[in-house]
């Protein structure tokens, strides 16, 4: 759809927008895998803006990612089916667990925050709340 070009000459995106990028058709039937290329093609393009420089690779960037902001890890899990009361439960007593998880080390690695994860619209601004429960 068209609701990932808004009209503001301030708003200036990366790409688009949600995982489709607003493309529709059938003519690619999993258009993700191609806009990650078009995405990392856009990233080499911003990080050698000089062509009689030496070529900085992905590798190159991702390890200059990790240098800075460290290693990024994400899990997500989608249940579906699930009796609405039970997942009320255990959402709840996730929620109720997280102030004891803050400074705990599992495996190596220190949970410096747990929240409910809310997003912010960059563009106009609306706020999603209750989006999942977060360990950071």
């Amino acid at each position: 759809g068209t609701a990932a070009f808004p009209d503001s000459p301030v708003y200036t995106p990366f790409i688009c927008g949600e995982e489709s990028f607003g493309t529709g058709g059938d003519h690619v039937r999993e258009k993700d895998g191609m806009f990650a290329v078009l995405a990392w093609l856009q990233i080499l393009a911003a990080a050698n803006p000089d062509e009689s420089k030496p070529l900085i690779g992905v590798a190159d960037i991702a390890k200059a990612h990790w240098a800075e902001y460290g290693r990024n890890y994400y899990a997500r899990y989608d249940y579906e089916g699930v009796d609405k009361a039970g997942a009320e439960k255990m959402m709840a007593a996730m929620v109720e667990a997280q102030p004891g998880l803050i400074g705990t080390t599992i495996d190596g690695m220190k949970i410096a925050k747990a929240d409910m994860f809310s997003y912010t619209d960059p563009v106009d601004g609306s706020v999603s709340k209750n989006q999942g429960v977060r360990f950071i």
